[in-house]
């Protein structure tokens, strides 16, 4: 036993574990690393992701004998301008339908405290949620007021908003210039070159193919799921426009957002609509559903088939609790890098097996 090469590496990684931890109790080595992986996770992040949208296009410029700093340039003017278009096209109706929604902020609370007492009222769901005791204009005076203390704290703190936008200001700034050095490098096979030179000859084309297929895979599911949350977020748009859903806009893009959640995404964006809908009236409620249903049939029996396929191969099952445990450990960032950090960890241990088996039968 104490010569498998299982517990080797199971003592490999108790030793990794240790320096991680012995690390983290020497602040003035630890923090500095921390505060310099939160500044830039999140630029890498984005980058990476607008990555897989990119190389695509800046490799068929290069293919077609452009060079490779002026198609990412190319590359670089399309996205500018199709910001600029979508911005033309929706900015007025978005900050048509925001203006609104904050003019309309104090009606929007009349009626959810009608809403309210009319089902404090009924004597069918006071029975049956037992609130007779409970005071639900009080409650909704308190929540009113709480988030309107909220609201005001975050706009007073000075430093806070400061913090929040020079952060914003820094990534803008940032992911263009990792962005370009990653599509630039790309064209060079950095990778596999140092993974050629550092690792032993033996094992270097095995690892250079599982990141291929890590690569391959990442850019299946990022771009596969952005064009499945647009289809999803215009049918939803179209949908209330139909049945005359107030703010229409924000709510389907609220829809769209909250796709990239698989499975309980759909359930999560449908809340808000539903809401404003049954503050109208149940029968545009119900409407709201209608609509909600019809969109989400169409993508998981039409539109997902046919843009991610069954590329990632996970039982729904398993995603869920994947979901579910990323969002307890990592909160929102966790949940949306739950899938493709599995996808990545399945690539890898999928390899190691089938390394260990051929080693084992030689």
């Amino acid at each position: 036993m104490w010569d498998s090469k299982l517990f080797k590496a199971g003592i490999g990684i108790l030793l990794v574990f240790l320096i991680i931890y012995i690390g983290s109790q020497i602040t003035f080595i630890f923090m500095p690393l921390v505060v310099a992986f939160e500044a830039l996770f999140i630029s890498f992040l984005i980058a990476g992701i607008l990555y897989y949208f990119t190389y695509p296009l800046s490799d068929w410029l290069s293919s077609r004998k452009v060079p490779r700093p002026l198609a990412i340039i190319i590359v670089f003017l399309i996205i500018i301008g199709l910001l600029t278009l979508l911005g033309l096209a929706i900015g007025p109706i978005l900050s048509a339908e925001i203006t609104k929604l904050i003019v309309s902020l104090p009606d929007q609370v009349e009626n959810l405290k009608r809403l309210l007492e009319s089902i404090e009222g009924n004597p069918l769901v006071a029975r049956f949620l037992n609130i007779d005791a409970l005071d639900l204009n009080n409650l909704t005076n308190r929540l009113t007021s709480t988030a309107y203390t909220a609201v005001t704290g975050i706009v007073t703190s000075i430093s806070n908003l400061f913090d929040f936008i020079t952060g914003i200001f820094m990534t803008i700034v940032i992911v263009p210039f990792l962005l370009y050095y990653m599509l630039k490098e790309k064209g060079k096979n950095m990778i596999p070159d140092a993974i050629t030179k550092i690792a032993p000859e033996k094992y270097a084309d095995k690892i250079n193919r599982a990141l291929a297929e890590m690569n391959k895979m990442l850019a299946s599911y990022f771009q596969g799921l952005s064009v499945v949350c647009l289809f999803v977020g215009v049918l939803a748009y179209i949908g209330f426009l139909v049945i005359g859903l107030e703010f229409a806009l924000i709510l389907s893009i609220f829809i769209m957002i909250t796709n990239v959640v698989p499975f309980l995404g759909p359930f999560i964006g449908a809340i808000p609509a539903a809401f404003v809908g049954l503050l109208d009236s149940p029968l545009l409620m119900l409407q709201v559903i209608v609509v909600i249903v019809i969109v989400q049939q169409l993508e998981s029996l039409v539109i997902s088939p046919q843009i991610m396929g069954r590329k990632m191969s996970l039982n729904p099952l398993a995603i869920i609790l994947i979901v579910l445990v990323a969002g307890r450990l990592g909160g929102l960032l966790g949940i949306i890098l739950a899938v493709p950090t599995f996808t990545v960890l399945k690539i890898i241990i999928n390899h190691t097996y089938e390394h260990i088996r051929l080693t084992e039968t030689e």
